[in-house]
Protein backbone atom coordinates (compact mmCIF):
# COMPACT_ATOMS: atom_id res chain seq x y z
CA UNK A 1 0.00 0.00 0.00
CA UNK A 2 2.71 2.57 1.02
CA UNK A 3 4.89 1.65 -2.09
CA UNK A 4 1.43 2.31 -4.35
CA UNK A 5 0.73 5.94 -2.87
CA UNK A 6 5.02 6.80 -3.26
CA UNK A 7 4.51 5.59 -7.33
CA UNK A 8 1.38 7.67 -7.71
CA UNK A 9 3.24 10.41 -6.00
CA UNK A 10 5.98 10.23 -7.94
CA UNK A 11 3.56 10.23 -11.05
CA UNK A 12 1.65 12.74 -10.36
CA UNK A 13 4.77 15.14 -9.59
CA UNK A 14 6.28 13.94 -13.16
CA UNK A 15 2.95 14.60 -15.04
CA UNK A 16 2.43 18.17 -13.15
CA UNK A 17 6.31 19.00 -14.35
CA UNK A 18 5.68 18.21 -17.56
CA UNK A 19 2.72 20.39 -17.88
CA UNK A 20 5.21 23.17 -17.26
CA UNK A 21 6.35 25.31 -20.11
CA UNK A 22 10.08 25.43 -20.57
CA UNK A 23 10.52 29.31 -21.35
CA UNK A 24 14.13 28.85 -22.80
CA UNK A 25 15.36 30.43 -25.68
CA UNK A 26 16.79 33.62 -27.63
CA UNK A 27 13.85 36.05 -27.97
CA UNK A 28 14.10 39.22 -30.41
CA UNK A 29 11.54 42.06 -29.53
CA UNK A 30 8.95 43.34 -32.23
CA UNK A 31 8.17 46.70 -31.46
CA UNK A 32 5.49 46.91 -33.98
CA UNK A 33 3.08 44.01 -32.06
CA UNK A 34 3.68 45.34 -29.55
CA UNK A 35 1.78 47.70 -26.52
CA UNK A 36 3.87 50.20 -24.53
CA UNK A 37 1.34 51.21 -22.66
CA UNK A 38 2.49 54.28 -21.49
CA UNK A 39 5.90 53.84 -21.62
CA UNK A 40 8.02 54.82 -24.59
CA UNK A 41 8.48 52.74 -27.34
CA UNK A 42 12.12 50.24 -27.31
CA UNK A 43 14.39 50.52 -30.25
CA UNK A 44 15.58 47.00 -29.69
CA UNK A 45 15.31 44.14 -27.01
CA UNK A 46 17.42 40.81 -26.91
CA UNK A 47 16.17 38.56 -24.18
CA UNK A 48 17.84 35.20 -23.53
CA UNK A 49 16.11 32.75 -21.33
CA UNK A 50 17.94 29.85 -19.55
CA UNK A 51 15.29 27.75 -17.93
CA UNK A 52 15.91 24.73 -15.73
CA UNK A 53 13.39 24.37 -13.56
CA UNK A 54 12.97 25.54 -10.82
CA UNK A 55 15.70 27.94 -12.38
CA UNK A 56 16.13 30.46 -14.61
CA UNK A 57 18.47 33.10 -15.62
CA UNK A 58 17.38 35.92 -17.54
CA UNK A 59 19.76 38.29 -19.62
CA UNK A 60 18.41 41.27 -21.52
CA UNK A 61 19.49 44.11 -23.81
CA UNK A 62 17.62 46.55 -24.49
CA UNK A 63 18.52 49.58 -26.97
CA UNK A 64 16.08 53.09 -26.73
CA UNK A 65 15.66 56.47 -26.41
CA UNK A 66 14.54 55.70 -22.97
CA UNK A 67 17.21 53.88 -21.51
CA UNK A 68 20.07 56.09 -19.83
CA UNK A 69 23.14 55.99 -22.00
CA UNK A 70 20.64 54.73 -25.22
CA UNK A 71 21.61 50.41 -24.16
CA UNK A 72 21.40 48.77 -20.92
CA UNK A 73 22.41 44.84 -20.30
CA UNK A 74 21.24 43.26 -17.35
CA UNK A 75 21.41 39.43 -15.91
CA UNK A 76 18.59 38.18 -13.31
CA UNK A 77 18.34 34.61 -11.34
CA UNK A 78 15.28 33.87 -10.17
CA UNK A 79 13.29 30.38 -9.24
CA UNK A 80 10.02 29.28 -9.97
CA UNK A 81 9.09 27.72 -6.36
CA UNK A 82 7.75 31.14 -4.78
CA UNK A 83 10.82 31.85 -3.01
CA UNK A 84 12.44 35.70 -2.75
CA UNK A 85 15.67 36.83 -5.05
CA UNK A 86 16.75 39.16 -5.08
CA UNK A 87 18.52 41.03 -8.19
CA UNK A 88 20.06 44.46 -9.18
CA UNK A 89 19.08 46.09 -12.13
CA UNK A 90 21.36 49.17 -11.75
CA UNK A 91 21.79 50.15 -8.24
CA UNK A 92 18.72 49.20 -7.58
CA UNK A 93 17.49 46.06 -5.58
CA UNK A 94 14.86 44.47 -7.05
CA UNK A 95 13.36 41.27 -4.48
CA UNK A 96 10.82 39.45 -6.48
CA UNK A 97 8.51 35.92 -5.73
CA UNK A 98 8.11 33.96 -8.83
CA UNK A 99 5.74 30.62 -9.15
CA UNK A 100 3.42 28.73 -10.82
CA UNK A 101 -0.21 29.27 -11.33
CA UNK A 102 -1.16 26.15 -13.68
CA UNK A 103 0.77 26.75 -16.46
CA UNK A 104 1.26 30.45 -16.07
CA UNK A 105 4.10 31.46 -14.51
CA UNK A 106 3.48 35.03 -12.37
CA UNK A 107 6.04 37.18 -11.03
CA UNK A 108 5.55 39.94 -8.50
CA UNK A 109 8.78 42.67 -8.21
CA UNK A 110 9.29 45.22 -5.62
CA UNK A 111 11.65 47.98 -6.62
CA UNK A 112 12.12 50.77 -4.03
CA UNK A 113 12.67 54.49 -5.41
CA UNK A 114 13.17 57.21 -3.86
CA UNK A 115 9.51 58.23 -4.61
CA UNK A 116 8.48 54.95 -2.48
CA UNK A 117 7.88 51.54 -3.43
CA UNK A 118 6.86 49.80 -7.29
CA UNK A 119 5.17 46.45 -7.54
CA UNK A 120 5.76 45.08 -11.07
CA UNK A 121 3.44 42.11 -11.58
CA UNK A 122 3.96 39.68 -15.23
CA UNK A 123 2.50 36.59 -16.06
CA UNK A 124 4.11 34.40 -18.49
CA UNK A 125 2.39 31.95 -20.60
CA UNK A 126 3.39 29.71 -23.80
CA UNK A 127 0.56 30.55 -26.92
CA UNK A 128 -0.21 28.61 -29.94
CA UNK A 129 1.50 25.51 -29.28
CA UNK A 130 4.53 26.78 -28.45
CA UNK A 131 5.05 28.86 -31.29
CA UNK A 132 4.22 32.22 -28.77
CA UNK A 133 5.51 33.26 -25.34
CA UNK A 134 3.30 36.31 -24.13
CA UNK A 135 4.51 38.32 -20.94
CA UNK A 136 1.54 40.40 -19.59
CA UNK A 137 2.91 43.38 -17.19
CA UNK A 138 1.07 45.39 -15.01
CA UNK A 139 2.74 48.78 -13.84
CA UNK A 140 1.64 51.77 -13.88
CA UNK A 141 -0.53 50.75 -16.96
CA UNK A 142 -0.77 47.00 -18.84
CA UNK A 143 1.92 46.85 -21.53
CA UNK A 144 2.02 44.20 -24.05
CA UNK A 145 5.47 43.55 -26.07
CA UNK A 146 6.23 41.32 -28.63
CA UNK A 147 9.34 39.82 -29.83
CA UNK A 148 10.49 37.03 -31.99
CA UNK A 149 12.68 33.70 -31.38
CA UNK A 150 16.26 34.41 -32.75
CA UNK A 151 17.28 37.30 -34.68
CA UNK A 152 15.53 40.79 -36.28
CA UNK A 153 15.74 39.33 -40.07
CA UNK A 154 13.60 36.17 -38.77
CA UNK A 155 10.26 35.55 -40.70
CA UNK A 156 7.00 36.50 -39.20
CA UNK A 157 6.36 33.14 -38.72
CA UNK A 158 8.52 32.97 -36.12
CA UNK A 159 7.73 32.34 -32.45
CA UNK A 160 6.67 35.64 -30.41
CA UNK A 161 7.62 37.20 -27.05
CA UNK A 162 6.52 39.48 -25.15
CA UNK A 163 8.21 41.13 -21.74
CA UNK A 164 7.28 44.30 -19.53
CA UNK A 165 9.54 43.43 -16.80
CA UNK A 166 12.53 43.78 -18.86
CA UNK A 167 11.41 47.21 -20.38
CA UNK A 168 10.04 48.80 -17.23
CA UNK A 169 13.03 47.65 -15.27
CA UNK A 170 15.69 48.85 -17.13
CA UNK A 171 14.25 52.01 -18.52
CA UNK A 172 14.44 53.43 -14.90
CA UNK A 173 17.71 52.44 -14.53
Amino acid sequence: MRLNAIFLAAVFALTSAQDKPNFSGKWVLDPQQSDFGDFPATQSQVNVIDHKEPKIKLTLTIKGDAIPGGEATNEREFTTDGKESTNKSGDRELKSVTKWDNDKLVTTVRLDTPDGAIEINDSWIVADAGKHMVVTGHFTGRTLLLARQGSPSRPSSAPLFSIHLGLALLGNS
